[in-house]
Protein backbone atom coordinates (compact mmCIF):
# COMPACT_ATOMS: atom_id res chain seq x y z
CA UNK A 1 0.00 0.00 0.00
CA UNK A 2 2.94 2.26 0.85
CA UNK A 3 4.39 1.39 -2.56
CA UNK A 4 1.25 2.51 -4.23
CA UNK A 5 1.37 5.73 -2.41
CA UNK A 6 4.86 6.69 -3.37
CA UNK A 7 3.99 5.70 -7.09
CA UNK A 8 0.95 8.09 -7.43
CA UNK A 9 3.08 10.75 -5.92
CA UNK A 10 5.25 10.38 -8.15
CA UNK A 11 3.25 9.80 -11.31
CA UNK A 12 0.64 12.78 -10.75
CA UNK A 13 3.14 15.53 -11.49
CA UNK A 14 4.34 14.24 -14.48
CA UNK A 15 0.89 13.13 -16.04
CA UNK A 16 -0.22 17.16 -14.74
CA UNK A 17 2.80 18.16 -16.37
CA UNK A 18 2.10 16.16 -19.86
CA UNK A 19 -1.17 17.30 -19.73
CA UNK A 20 0.03 21.41 -19.71
CA UNK A 21 2.11 20.14 -22.95
CA UNK A 22 0.34 22.70 -25.45
CA UNK A 23 1.81 24.41 -28.52
CA UNK A 24 2.21 27.80 -27.45
CA UNK A 25 3.71 31.43 -28.54
CA UNK A 26 6.99 32.53 -27.92
CA UNK A 27 6.54 35.43 -24.70
CA UNK A 28 7.59 38.82 -25.89
CA UNK A 29 11.11 39.99 -25.12
CA UNK A 30 11.21 43.22 -26.75
CA UNK A 31 14.82 45.05 -25.87
CA UNK A 32 14.32 48.49 -24.01
CA UNK A 33 15.40 50.51 -26.92
CA UNK A 34 12.41 49.20 -29.50
CA UNK A 35 9.45 50.76 -29.37
CA UNK A 36 6.45 48.98 -31.12
CA UNK A 37 2.95 50.03 -31.83
CA UNK A 38 -0.37 48.72 -33.60
CA UNK A 39 -2.60 51.02 -35.43
CA UNK A 40 -6.10 49.55 -37.28
CA UNK A 41 -7.83 51.82 -39.95
CA UNK A 42 -10.90 50.93 -38.49
CA UNK A 43 -12.21 49.70 -34.72
CA UNK A 44 -15.55 48.56 -36.44
CA UNK A 45 -16.24 46.75 -39.22
CA UNK A 46 -18.67 44.14 -40.77
CA UNK A 47 -18.52 40.56 -41.43
CA UNK A 48 -15.77 39.76 -44.58
CA UNK A 49 -15.20 43.74 -44.91
CA UNK A 50 -11.24 44.32 -45.15
CA UNK A 51 -9.31 45.84 -42.05
CA UNK A 52 -5.92 46.98 -42.27
CA UNK A 53 -3.37 47.14 -39.43
CA UNK A 54 -0.53 48.94 -39.24
CA UNK A 55 2.37 47.61 -36.96
CA UNK A 56 5.33 49.97 -36.49
CA UNK A 57 8.42 49.16 -34.98
CA UNK A 58 11.82 51.67 -34.00
CA UNK A 59 15.05 49.69 -34.44
CA UNK A 60 18.69 50.86 -34.04
CA UNK A 61 20.69 51.21 -37.29
CA UNK A 62 22.20 48.03 -38.22
CA UNK A 63 19.09 45.85 -36.70
CA UNK A 64 17.28 43.47 -38.35
CA UNK A 65 13.21 42.96 -37.87
CA UNK A 66 11.53 39.87 -39.65
CA UNK A 67 8.03 38.55 -39.74
CA UNK A 68 7.37 34.96 -38.61
CA UNK A 69 4.13 34.20 -37.94
CA UNK A 70 0.36 35.81 -38.33
CA UNK A 71 -1.76 34.71 -35.24
CA UNK A 72 -5.28 34.53 -35.43
CA UNK A 73 -7.55 34.21 -32.56
CA UNK A 74 -8.90 31.33 -31.13
CA UNK A 75 -12.89 30.97 -32.52
CA UNK A 76 -15.50 31.49 -29.71
CA UNK A 77 -16.71 28.50 -27.15
CA UNK A 78 -18.95 26.38 -28.63
CA UNK A 79 -18.00 26.72 -32.40
CA UNK A 80 -17.22 23.64 -34.48
CA UNK A 81 -13.69 23.24 -35.95
CA UNK A 82 -14.82 23.63 -39.78
CA UNK A 83 -16.36 26.64 -39.43
CA UNK A 84 -13.05 28.42 -40.07
CA UNK A 85 -10.71 30.66 -39.24
CA UNK A 86 -11.74 34.22 -37.38
CA UNK A 87 -9.65 36.02 -39.21
CA UNK A 88 -8.65 35.34 -43.27
CA UNK A 89 -5.15 37.12 -43.77
CA UNK A 90 -4.16 38.24 -46.88
CA UNK A 91 -0.71 37.70 -48.75
CA UNK A 92 1.93 40.05 -46.68
CA UNK A 93 4.13 42.61 -48.67
CA UNK A 94 7.75 43.10 -47.27
CA UNK A 95 7.97 45.90 -44.78
CA UNK A 96 8.45 49.85 -45.18
CA UNK A 97 11.45 50.73 -43.84
CA UNK A 98 12.57 54.59 -43.24
CA UNK A 99 15.56 55.67 -41.97
CA UNK A 100 15.23 58.93 -39.21
CA UNK A 101 17.74 61.84 -39.81
CA UNK A 102 19.79 62.09 -36.39
CA UNK A 103 17.89 59.64 -34.11
CA UNK A 104 20.20 56.45 -35.12
CA UNK A 105 17.01 54.65 -35.25
CA UNK A 106 15.21 52.91 -37.98
CA UNK A 107 11.19 53.19 -38.62
CA UNK A 108 10.01 49.93 -39.97
CA UNK A 109 6.42 49.61 -40.95
CA UNK A 110 4.56 45.77 -41.50
CA UNK A 111 1.42 45.78 -42.89
CA UNK A 112 -1.52 43.80 -42.86
CA UNK A 113 -5.18 43.10 -44.18
CA UNK A 114 -7.20 40.69 -43.08
CA UNK A 115 -10.76 40.55 -43.08
CA UNK A 116 -12.83 39.17 -39.83
CA UNK A 117 -15.93 36.35 -40.19
CA UNK A 118 -17.23 36.32 -36.70
CA UNK A 119 -19.08 38.93 -35.41
CA UNK A 120 -18.61 40.46 -32.03
CA UNK A 121 -15.80 42.06 -30.34
CA UNK A 122 -12.27 39.97 -31.49
CA UNK A 123 -9.12 40.54 -30.45
CA UNK A 124 -6.78 40.43 -33.50
CA UNK A 125 -3.24 39.38 -31.26
CA UNK A 126 0.01 40.75 -32.67
CA UNK A 127 2.14 38.71 -34.72
CA UNK A 128 5.12 36.99 -33.73
CA UNK A 129 8.75 39.29 -34.94
CA UNK A 130 12.11 37.71 -34.72
CA UNK A 131 14.74 40.83 -34.07
CA UNK A 132 18.51 40.59 -34.54
CA UNK A 133 20.22 43.48 -33.18
CA UNK A 134 23.54 45.53 -34.44
CA UNK A 135 25.60 43.46 -31.60
CA UNK A 136 24.01 40.31 -32.28
CA UNK A 137 21.68 40.01 -29.68
CA UNK A 138 18.22 38.33 -30.61
CA UNK A 139 14.93 38.70 -29.39
CA UNK A 140 11.11 38.31 -29.95
CA UNK A 141 9.25 41.16 -30.23
CA UNK A 142 5.30 41.25 -30.07
CA UNK A 143 3.16 44.31 -30.75
CA UNK A 144 0.01 44.88 -28.77
CA UNK A 145 -3.43 43.72 -29.38
CA UNK A 146 -6.02 45.40 -31.41
CA UNK A 147 -9.67 45.33 -30.37
CA UNK A 148 -12.34 44.96 -33.24
CA UNK A 149 -15.79 45.23 -32.91
CA UNK A 150 -17.26 43.09 -35.98
CA UNK A 151 -20.94 43.53 -37.21
CA UNK A 152 -23.09 40.64 -38.98
CA UNK A 153 -24.97 41.18 -42.01
CA UNK A 154 -27.84 39.50 -41.06
CA UNK A 155 -30.84 41.03 -39.03
CA UNK A 156 -30.78 41.48 -35.71
CA UNK A 157 -33.67 39.47 -34.81
CA UNK A 158 -32.61 36.43 -36.64
CA UNK A 159 -30.96 33.78 -36.41
CA UNK A 160 -28.69 32.67 -39.70
CA UNK A 161 -30.75 29.33 -39.87
CA UNK A 162 -34.07 31.22 -39.85
CA UNK A 163 -32.81 33.24 -42.54
CA UNK A 164 -34.88 32.05 -45.88
CA UNK A 165 -32.87 31.96 -49.20
CA UNK A 166 -32.99 34.39 -51.66
CA UNK A 167 -35.11 33.61 -55.01
CA UNK A 168 -33.76 31.86 -57.94
CA UNK A 169 -33.43 34.20 -60.67
CA UNK A 170 -33.94 33.16 -64.28
CA UNK A 171 -30.75 33.65 -66.62
CA UNK A 172 -31.26 36.32 -68.73
CA UNK A 173 -29.12 36.60 -72.12
CA UNK A 174 -28.61 40.22 -73.47
CA UNK A 175 -30.01 41.26 -76.23
CA UNK A 176 -28.07 41.55 -79.41
CA UNK A 177 -27.97 45.33 -80.55
CA UNK A 178 -28.03 46.09 -84.87
CA UNK A 179 -24.23 46.75 -84.47
CA UNK A 180 -23.53 43.70 -83.19
CA UNK A 181 -25.17 41.68 -86.05
CA UNK A 182 -24.23 43.91 -88.88
CA UNK A 183 -20.08 43.79 -87.47
CA UNK A 184 -20.28 39.55 -87.82
CA UNK A 185 -22.54 40.65 -91.31
CA UNK A 186 -19.23 42.93 -92.52
CA UNK A 187 -16.80 40.19 -90.74
CA UNK A 188 -17.96 37.25 -92.82
CA UNK A 189 -17.91 39.40 -96.22
CA UNK A 190 -14.54 40.53 -95.28
CA UNK A 191 -13.40 36.60 -94.84
CA UNK A 192 -15.00 35.58 -97.79
CA UNK A 193 -13.82 38.37 -100.16
CA UNK A 194 -10.19 37.48 -98.84
CA UNK A 195 -10.73 33.87 -100.02
CA UNK A 196 -12.21 34.80 -103.47
CA UNK A 197 -9.30 36.94 -104.16
CA UNK A 198 -6.83 34.11 -102.96
CA UNK A 199 -8.04 31.68 -104.95
CA UNK A 200 -8.83 33.44 -107.89
CA UNK A 201 -4.96 34.62 -107.53
CA UNK A 202 -3.88 30.88 -107.11
CA UNK A 203 -5.82 30.08 -110.51
CA UNK A 204 -3.73 33.01 -112.21
CA UNK A 205 -0.56 32.28 -110.62
CA UNK A 206 -0.90 28.72 -112.12
CA UNK A 207 -1.04 28.99 -115.54
CA UNK A 208 1.86 31.30 -115.62
CA UNK A 209 3.92 29.73 -113.73
CA UNK A 210 3.33 26.18 -115.83
CA UNK A 211 4.07 27.89 -119.05
CA UNK A 212 6.93 30.07 -117.53
CA UNK A 213 8.57 26.94 -116.58
CA UNK A 214 11.32 25.53 -118.87
CA UNK A 215 10.70 22.04 -120.33
CA UNK A 216 13.20 19.31 -119.00
CA UNK A 217 15.31 18.36 -121.14
CA UNK A 218 15.65 14.92 -123.13
CA UNK A 219 16.05 11.94 -121.25
CA UNK A 220 20.05 11.37 -122.41
CA UNK A 221 20.81 14.79 -121.80
CA UNK A 222 20.04 14.67 -118.31
CA UNK A 223 22.02 11.74 -117.53
CA UNK A 224 25.10 13.00 -119.33
CA UNK A 225 25.25 15.97 -117.33
CA UNK A 226 24.39 13.90 -114.00
CA UNK A 227 27.17 11.64 -114.75
CA UNK A 228 29.51 14.37 -115.76
CA UNK A 229 29.18 15.74 -112.05
CA UNK A 230 29.50 12.39 -110.68
CA UNK A 231 32.65 12.02 -112.23
CA UNK A 232 33.71 15.23 -110.95
CA UNK A 233 33.59 13.52 -107.37
CA UNK A 234 35.15 10.12 -108.16
CA UNK A 235 38.71 11.46 -107.57
CA UNK A 236 37.96 12.92 -103.88
CA UNK A 237 35.55 9.90 -103.25
CA UNK A 238 36.80 8.97 -99.56
CA UNK A 239 34.90 7.31 -96.54
CA UNK A 240 30.95 7.27 -96.90
CA UNK A 241 30.24 6.44 -100.41
CA UNK A 242 26.73 5.79 -99.94
CA UNK A 243 25.39 9.32 -101.26
CA UNK A 244 27.24 9.10 -104.50
CA UNK A 245 25.88 5.82 -105.61
CA UNK A 246 22.38 6.95 -104.02
CA UNK A 247 22.96 9.81 -106.95
CA UNK A 248 24.32 7.51 -109.50
CA UNK A 249 20.94 4.88 -109.11
CA UNK A 250 18.58 7.61 -108.87
CA UNK A 251 20.39 8.92 -112.38
CA UNK A 252 20.09 5.97 -114.26
CA UNK A 253 16.68 4.57 -113.01
CA UNK A 254 15.53 8.34 -114.28
CA UNK A 255 16.71 7.30 -117.85
CA UNK A 256 15.21 4.38 -118.04
CA UNK A 257 11.68 5.61 -116.07
CA UNK A 258 11.98 8.70 -118.94
CA UNK A 259 13.04 7.00 -121.67
CA UNK A 260 10.80 3.82 -121.48
CA UNK A 261 7.37 5.68 -120.04
CA UNK A 262 7.44 2.75 -117.10
CA UNK A 263 7.89 4.39 -113.37
CA UNK A 264 11.15 2.98 -112.99
CA UNK A 265 11.73 4.61 -109.98
CA UNK A 266 9.00 3.58 -107.93
CA UNK A 267 10.82 -0.41 -108.26
CA UNK A 268 13.56 -2.38 -106.58
CA UNK A 269 16.36 -3.61 -108.10
CA UNK A 270 14.62 -6.85 -108.46
CA UNK A 271 11.46 -5.80 -109.98
CA UNK A 272 13.65 -3.48 -112.27
CA UNK A 273 15.43 -6.54 -114.00
CA UNK A 274 12.44 -8.89 -113.72
CA UNK A 275 9.89 -6.28 -115.43
CA UNK A 276 12.16 -4.62 -117.80
CA UNK A 277 13.63 -8.33 -119.29
CA UNK A 278 9.64 -9.49 -119.39
CA UNK A 279 8.69 -6.16 -121.27
CA UNK A 280 11.44 -7.09 -124.06
CA UNK A 281 13.34 -3.88 -123.03
CA UNK A 282 16.22 -5.16 -120.65
CA UNK A 283 19.80 -3.54 -121.69
CA UNK A 284 21.97 -5.86 -123.35
CA UNK A 285 24.55 -8.08 -121.18
CA UNK A 286 27.40 -5.64 -121.96
CA UNK A 287 25.36 -2.60 -120.19
CA UNK A 288 25.80 -4.84 -117.26
CA UNK A 289 22.38 -3.09 -115.59
CA UNK A 290 22.04 -5.67 -113.10
CA UNK A 291 25.66 -5.32 -111.15
CA UNK A 292 25.48 -1.37 -111.80
CA UNK A 293 21.75 -1.66 -109.01
CA UNK A 294 23.14 -4.67 -107.16
CA UNK A 295 26.49 -2.90 -106.14
CA UNK A 296 25.23 0.00 -105.72
CA UNK A 297 22.89 -1.85 -103.04
CA UNK A 298 25.35 -3.32 -101.26
CA UNK A 299 26.45 0.01 -100.55
CA UNK A 300 23.74 1.77 -99.62
CA UNK A 301 22.28 -0.94 -97.87
CA UNK A 302 24.39 -3.45 -96.60
CA UNK A 303 27.24 -0.52 -95.78
CA UNK A 304 29.99 -2.64 -98.34
CA UNK A 305 33.12 -0.64 -98.68
CA UNK A 306 33.81 1.07 -101.56
CA UNK A 307 36.77 2.43 -103.54
CA UNK A 308 37.26 4.92 -106.12
CA UNK A 309 38.24 2.02 -108.60
CA UNK A 310 34.47 0.49 -107.75
CA UNK A 311 32.72 3.69 -108.22
CA UNK A 312 34.59 4.28 -111.33
CA UNK A 313 33.46 0.98 -112.80
CA UNK A 314 30.16 1.79 -112.01
CA UNK A 315 30.40 5.25 -113.49
CA UNK A 316 31.79 3.23 -116.53
CA UNK A 317 28.73 1.12 -116.59
CA UNK A 318 25.98 3.74 -116.46
CA UNK A 319 27.82 5.52 -119.16
CA UNK A 320 27.54 1.85 -121.28
CA UNK A 321 23.25 2.28 -120.19
CA UNK A 322 23.54 6.17 -121.75
CA UNK A 323 25.41 4.66 -124.96
CA UNK A 324 22.67 1.91 -124.99
CA UNK A 325 20.25 4.41 -124.96
CA UNK A 326 21.00 6.99 -127.42
CA UNK A 327 21.20 4.26 -129.88
CA UNK A 328 17.96 3.22 -129.10
CA UNK A 329 16.38 6.22 -129.25
CA UNK A 330 18.13 7.18 -132.62
CA UNK A 331 16.43 3.82 -134.06
CA UNK A 332 13.22 4.80 -132.45
CA UNK A 333 13.33 8.06 -133.87
CA UNK A 334 14.45 6.78 -137.82
CA UNK A 335 11.56 4.47 -137.11
CA UNK A 336 8.86 6.91 -136.24
CA UNK A 337 10.49 8.87 -139.26
CA UNK A 338 9.92 6.10 -142.22
CA UNK A 339 6.64 5.48 -140.48
CA UNK A 340 5.37 9.08 -141.24
CA UNK A 341 7.13 8.94 -144.57
CA UNK A 342 4.86 5.42 -145.19
CA UNK A 343 1.68 7.53 -143.80
CA UNK A 344 2.68 10.54 -145.60
CA UNK A 345 3.64 8.50 -149.11
CA UNK A 346 0.36 6.72 -148.79
CA UNK A 347 -2.15 9.32 -148.07
CA UNK A 348 -0.66 11.68 -151.34
CA UNK A 349 -0.95 8.11 -153.49
CA UNK A 350 -5.07 7.57 -152.34
CA UNK A 351 -5.27 10.96 -153.34
CA UNK A 352 -4.38 11.11 -156.12
CA UNK A 353 -6.24 8.15 -157.03
CA UNK A 354 -9.11 9.87 -155.99
CA UNK A 355 -8.22 12.61 -158.16
CA UNK A 356 -7.64 10.57 -161.22
CA UNK A 357 -11.33 8.53 -161.53
CA UNK A 358 -13.75 11.34 -162.02
CA UNK A 359 -11.46 11.97 -164.98
CA UNK A 360 -11.52 8.29 -166.06
CA UNK A 361 -15.35 8.07 -165.74
CA UNK A 362 -15.29 11.31 -167.90
CA UNK A 363 -13.58 10.06 -170.70
CA UNK A 364 -15.43 6.75 -170.93
CA UNK A 365 -19.02 8.74 -170.79
CA UNK A 366 -17.62 10.51 -174.10
CA UNK A 367 -16.80 7.44 -176.35
CA UNK A 368 -20.36 6.29 -175.08
CA UNK A 369 -22.13 8.28 -177.25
Amino acid sequence: MRRAFLLASLVAPALAAAGDLRPSLPPATIPPPIVVTSTADRTTAAVGERVTVVYSARIPEGAALKLEALVSPARPEGQSATAGFVLDFEPVAPPAVKKENGTGLVDVRQTVSLAPFVPGETRIPGPVFSYEGPDGTKAVVRPPEVKLTVSSRLPADQEPEQVAPKPERPVRIPARGAWFWASIAAAILAVAGLVFWLVKRRKKKGPAAEASAAPPPPPDVELEAALAALAARVASLDGDARPFYTELTHAAKRFLERHLGVPVLEWTTFETVRRLRENGTEPPHEVALPELLVGADRVKFGRAESTREDAARSLANARHLLVWGRARMAAQAAAEKAAEKAATKTAAGAAQKAAEKPATAGRSAGGSR
